[in-house]
């Protein structure tokens, strides 16, 4: 079975779930200041399952912001963690980033196409994208079920490290589509695999570097995305090692209520 027909059938299979799962939740109640998970029994084993080599069931989780309204449009942050992604059980940087005000918080799990435990193969790859990115509108498609009034052009992405590169490795395979559903993009310490800088054209774009080692490949991305129309700015808050530290964080914030949603 290739790859292409079992993504078409996991899609297929997402759909018939999806109603099931929005009956269930449909009973959730949106109040300000909730952290839920949202489970995702249809979808394969997430890279931190396969890390931990144990049955750990894929979930996204949600965070309403602290000033959040039913009768409103909120905008969206959806950040990835680097390693392995983790269990995706709190998107814990994206409500430092929002000081829990305002936005929207997503964190989403990584998948691996290949074994993660393989030379190499830790590392988020293309590969992973074009598994991952079927699975992404799959989340999508339930999040914005479960939270309906997100607002559908003032949307944010980002991630760090493995979760930079996955963020990279989305906007390539999704043929530009991320693109159109994003507003507004973020790397943190990674995401240099870029091919297609063109996609970022018109779009706000903001590169973190924590070191001076990191540094010039930050500039180069930077630079590349300005060249290709993009709004690109680089932060560098050097910590002197691979971070996302928290004194970057009031910039960024910074940056997610400013350049991010213009």
């Amino acid at each position: 079975m290739n790859l292409r027909f079992r993504l078409t059938l996991l899609l297929l299979l997402f759909a018939f779930e999806l109603g099931s799962h929005a009956r269930a939740e449909g009973s959730l109640t949106l109040v300000p200041g909730h952290l839920f998970t949202v489970q995702l029994p249809e979808m394969p084993a997430t890279f931190h399952a396969r890390m931990e080599k144990r049955p750990i069931g894929a979930q996204m989780a949600v965070f309403l912001p602290r000033n959040y309204e039913t009768g409103r449009r909120f905008p969206l942050l959806v950040f990835l963690n680097g390693g392995d992604g983790g269990d995706a059980a709190n998107p814990g940087v994206a409500r430092a980033l929002t000081a829990e005000r305002d936005f929207i918080c997503v964190i989403m799990p990584l998948f691996k196409a290949s074994d993660p435990a393989a030379p190499g193969g830790y590392i988020m790859n293309a590969a992973d994208a074009q598994l991952m990115w079927p699975l992404f509108q799959a989340m999508m498609a339930r999040l914005e079920q479960v939270v309906p009034n997100i607002d559908p052009v003032r949307r944010v992405m980002g991630g760090f490290s493995n979760g930079a590169h996955a963020t990279q490795g989305l906007l390539d395979a999704s043929g530009g589509e991320l693109a159109h559903r994003f507003a507004a993009f973020f790397f943190v310490e990674g995401g240099g695999r870029l091919q297609h800088y063109e996609f970022l054209k018109g779009h706000p774009f903001l590169m973190v570097s924590s070191n001076a080692k990191s540094r010039p490949r930050a500039s180069e991305i930077c630079e590349a995305a300005l060249a290709a129309g993009a709004k690109a700015t680089l932060l560098v808050v050097d910590v002197g090692r691979h971070d996302f530290p928290a004194s970057a964080y009031p910039e960024v914030r910074a940056w997610l209520r400013g350049p991010a949603l213009e």
